[in-house]
């Protein structure tokens, strides 16, 4: 990467001006201006100097930029405000690294990601896919560059939330026909929904749901048979789901094989980690600075946070991994804050290999949803209103098939959600989300399709291109394709899938123009301009590969 030598080239400077080694900063400023490249390296390394010989960024970067001296690839470096220094790219090197864009491997460990956490006897809504969608794309992303990644779920198949869908299931009665898997979850989701009705405004019902929840973690037989076939039913719901959505799990783990040994481990480190408070065994995290929360309550059972040491201990005996990843809503930054200094304290050797990566919750324009007022829109309902959207769309193109459609509408639903940073709420624009125009996932499609028609109309030849005088936007488009490897690496570093996103449809900007503006076939630059419409097309397709997204070859 021209970015890499850069580096280099800086680092070799400030060791040949005597100056202490920093961690130096190159960035892509946001105005071709102001160069193709820019570091505030002056800046840093004055204000690091001793009192008595201070020099002004303004000197130092003079300084810098006589020892920098001229290499192949730079054009020329100027110093800008307060001591920047702005580097321009020689129009030869661009062109040289048109066929350099791999992705460097720079990493190598072994990275859990566990994304999906749905529970069983629920259906899964449109919230939910903020962590399918999230998990996904941030395992290819550091898949991509050189990590071994592995996906798991880890699903609460047993605890009140259980009981409540259970005693819900026997008011209503199970059907007595053959039901579709969606027919099942609906069914679930209307049991779940009164449960948790009747649990929060009849006090004999709670009791009679709590004495259910007793019961399903004793394993009574009792309601064994209905427990069992709601679970298979909910598993059996998720499969077709996780396929829709690409998504491969090399494990799945659940609450009903980790909570015995949960309270086990916490009750071994009891008055070494945790301490007994009113008959419950908590963590006093306010020693920590952090707040108190119970691992085993009164009655004996392993709460999330006891259940999480088994877990904890469960994932690590299955990966070895070097970093867990925990893709889970915002709203358990505190819950996790807690658990990950217990399992620090019990579990050394996973101190500080663990990270919460918190995402914002969703709505829809018509307003706030909630699985406990049973005013959800589930996946199944998005995925089918943006089907209908898309042919709405489409509908010029008479050819569209369903195949074509899906990849379409998989796209608009999955990049609407990585186009944001995970940490703030976020609203799902139906229209926005198919617009071929504007931010979306099917312009970036479109894109990449408009330059399979332009390269299957193409008689020639991808040969040598020779020295060649850049137009404009074929520089812009080189410029523009030199920042793919480090923004695939800047996403993996920061876990924000958002910025690939963001990356490609300036692409896709960028592409479009230089189409309407350079004409490509029977050009006297007929071979460069396929090769750089080639090239584009190669990123966009590795780069909504990343984001979880298919790309039809024609629209």
């Amino acid at each position: 990467m021209i970015k890499q030598r850069i580096l280099e080239d800086l680092q070799k400077a400030v060791k040949d001006l005597g100056f202490s080694f920093i961690d130096i900063v190159v960035s892509i400023p946001k105005n071709s201006i102001f160069g193709d490249y820019s570091t505030n390296l002056a800046l840093q390394l004055s204000k690091l100097q001793p009192t008595n010989s201070k020099q002004s960024a303004i000197e130092i970067a003079n300084k810098i930029k006589e020892v920098f001296g001229s290499p192949d690839y730079l054009d020329k470096a100027e110093i800008a405000g307060s001591g920047f220094i702005n580097f321009f790219i020689k129009d030869k090197a661009l062109l040289e690294n048109l066929g350099n864009l791999d992705i460097p491997k720079e990493k190598d460990q072994k990275i859990l990601i566990e994304y999906g956490h749905t529970n069983p006897l629920k259906e899964i809504h449109i919230g939910h896919l903020r962590t399918f969608i999230l998990g996904e794309s941030l395992a290819r992303i550091l898949e991509a560059v050189g990590n071994q990644v592995y996906r798991a779920n880890y699903q609460g198949d047993i605890g009140l939330h259980i009981a409540k869908a259970i005693w819900g299931m026997k008011r209503l009665g199970l059907p007595s026909k053959l039901l579709s898997l969606t027919a099942k979850a609906e069914f679930m989701g209307q049991a779940y929904e009164k449960g948790n009705k009747a649990y929060e405004q009849d006090q004999n019902i709670k009791k009679e749901i709590d004495q259910i929840n007793i019961a399903l973690y004793k394993k009574e037989a009792e309601f064994k048979e209905i427990y069992e076939l709601a679970r298979e039913w909910s598993l059996d719901y998720f499969e077709p789901i996780y396929a829709l959505l690409g998504i491969k799990y090399d494990r799945c783990f659940f609450e009903s094989e980790v909570y015995a040994r949960g309270k086990e481990i916490v009750e071994a480190n009891l008055d070494k980690v945790f301490v007994k408070s009113e008959g419950a065994i908590i963590f006093p995290a306010e020693l920590y600075g952090l707040h108190n929360r119970v691992f085993v309550t009164q009655a004996g059972n392993s709460t999330y946070e006891g259940k999480e040491m088994g877990l904890t201990e469960l994932e690590y005996a299955a990966f070895e991994y070097d970093k867990a990843i925990h893709v889970v809503a915002h709203e358990q930054a505190g819950y996790f804050e807690v658990v990950f200094k217990a399992i620090g304290l019990i579990f050394p050797d996973l101190k500080d290999k663990k990270y919460h990566l918190s995402y914002g919750m969703v709505d829809i324009k018509e307003g706030k949803m909630s699985s406990r007022a049973g005013n959800i829109v589930t996946i199944d309902d998005l995925y089918h209103l943006v089907c209908e959207k898309v042919r709405e769309v489409m509908k010029e193109r008479i050819n569209i098939d369903q195949a074509v459609v899906q990849k379409i509408a998989l796209g608009a639903i999955k990049f609407a959600y990585l186009k944001f940073s995970p940490s703030p709420n976020m609203i799902f624009d139906l229209e926005e989300s198919v617009s071929l125009d504007g931010v979306s996932g099917p312009y970036v499609q479109y894109t990449y399709v408009r330059i399979q028609s332009v390269l299957r109309k193409s008689l020639s030849h991808l040969g040598n291109l020779g020295d060649l005088s850049l137009e404009k936007q074929e520089r812009a488009l080189l410029r523009q394709l030199m920042y793919f490897p480090e923004v695939v690496v800047e996403a993996a570093t920061s876990y924000h899938p958002n910025l690939l996103a963001t990356y490609l449809i300036e692409l896709s900007k960028l592409y479009n123009l230089f189409y309407q503006e350079c004409r490509i076939l029977g050009s006297d630059k007929e071979q460069f301009r396929l090769k750089l419409s080639s090239e584009v097309g190669k990123v966009l397709k590795n780069g909504l590969y990343l984001l979880g997204i298919e790309v039809p070859e024609r629209m």
